[in-house]
């Protein structure tokens, strides 16, 4: 068969799954085989692929008594592109876009004045 032949043969192949062609049973059942054999190696190279091997629990018990050291942020207020402290919105009532990270600072308590005698 020419490759002209097989190209169209192809084409109608994906176009016309259904249609009958003059081919002999046996290049039917050797291409039915390929393509399986396709598909298989496919589905085994992507289990491989997605395989994840664990380590013991014991070897890594030192890395979970270790404790990760937060960082304590300074709050900051927002600003836009030319420099202007930017303000809240205030129909979006979980952020506060003033500040960034989106909440804003505790309040200091105020002092209490003395009273004078």
């Amino acid at each position: 068969m020419d490759w002209w032949t097989q190209l169209v043969n192809s084409i109608a192949d994906t176009f016309y799954p259904d249609r009958v062609v003059t081919e002999s049973m046996d290049r039917l059942a050797a291409r039915e085989a390929e393509k399986k054999a396709e598909e298989e190696k496919i589905v085994v190279k992507a289990l491989e692929e997605g395989e994840v091997k664990l380590e013991k629990f014991s070897e890594q018990a030192s890395i979970i008594k270790e404790k990760p050291k937060l960082k304590t942020v300074k709050p900051k207020r927002a600003r836009t592109a030319k420099g202007h402290y930017k303000g809240d919105d205030k129909t979006t009532t979980n952020i506060n876009e003033a500040w960034v990270g989106g909440k804003k600072p505790k309040s200091k308590k105020a002092r209490k004045k003395k009273k004078k005698k």
